[in-house]
């Protein structure tokens, strides 16, 4: 059995043991003060991290914007039109006017889509940047409905608006002259015939040789080798059926102008 000596010296190691154990804690953890002045100095440091991250940002920002907006990396150099080619094109081309050499961003879309939509030939025009430097302009052309002889005699070509967009000496292939040999007809009378080219079957519209416009509660046209007399504006789709109907019964003159009573001979 342990003796009472070897009790006490045991006590004494552990004691030891567990001074030894508080003083290594002690050397371990800071002091208030030294806890304070680690906090200080971190604050101080604080201020000029902030700076620098915001130095940095701001750095970053304005060189970017440099490249983008003024550097000579990301400037227009090449121009391209879609949509009509030829004469038209190269028209499109000098109405835009982009300037080359410009920067792309510093580049006014929606002035050159202006430009480019005032010509006659352009229904629509919008402009997109395709980086780093070139322009792309994408035309949408207007397309010839019909052919109108004015009253100096002139070939104007008309799209589905009632606007005039080229002059021509012959009229295209598929689109038929009004008033081939009269005078020019007045702007209902043109609505009206503009009305009738909208409805009428495409194999129908092919087929119309000439129209004749004396008001504008008068249209008529030659349908191969029958004559319609179509009237004025309303109840397109009623004259179209009975149009349709009575061209199977292979008459020389058709009159739908009042759908409801037509008459043939």
């Amino acid at each position: 059995m342990p003796t009472l000596r070897t009790w006490v010296g045991r006590a004494t190691q552990s004691g030891r043991a567990a001074l030894g154990r508080g003083d290594a804690q002690v050397r371990r953890t800071p002091s208030a003060r030294v806890r304070f002045e680690q906090r200080a100095a971190a604050a101080r440091r604080r201020p000029w991290r902030v700076f620098a991250m915001v130095a940095a940002t701001v750095a970053f920002v304005l060189g970017l914007s440099w490249v983008v907006w003024a550097s000579p990396l990301l400037v227009v150099d090449e121009v391209l039109v879609s949509g009509v080619d030829g004469a038209d094109r190269e028209a499109a081309l000098l109405a835009a006017s982009v300037p080359v050499g410009e920067p792309l961003a510093r580049i006014d879309s929606a002035a050159i889509a202006q430009r480019v939509g005032s010509l006659p030939v352009v229904k629509r025009a919008a402009v997109t940047r395709s980086w780093p430097r070139t322009v792309v302009i994408t035309v949408t052309p207007r397309v010839g409905l019909l052919v109108v002889r004015t009253s100096s005699g002139t070939l104007q070509v008309l799209d589905e608006d009632g606007v005039a967009f080229r002059e021509v000496d012959h009229a295209p292939a598929g689109l038929a002259i009004v008033n081939g040999t009269g005078d020019q007809p007045a702007p209902e009378g043109i609505r009206a015939v503009i009305e009738v080219l909208r409805v009428l079957p495409s194999q129908h519209r092919v087929a119309i040789s000439e129209i004749t416009v004396t008001s504008a509660s008068l249209v008529s046209f030659t349908l191969g080798e029958v004559k319609v007399i179509w009237g004025g504006r309303g109840s397109e789709d009623k004259k179209v059926k009975v149009l349709a109907t009575l061209l199977a019964t292979k008459p020389k003159v058709i009159d739908v102008s009042a759908p409801d009573t037509p008459v043939t001979r």
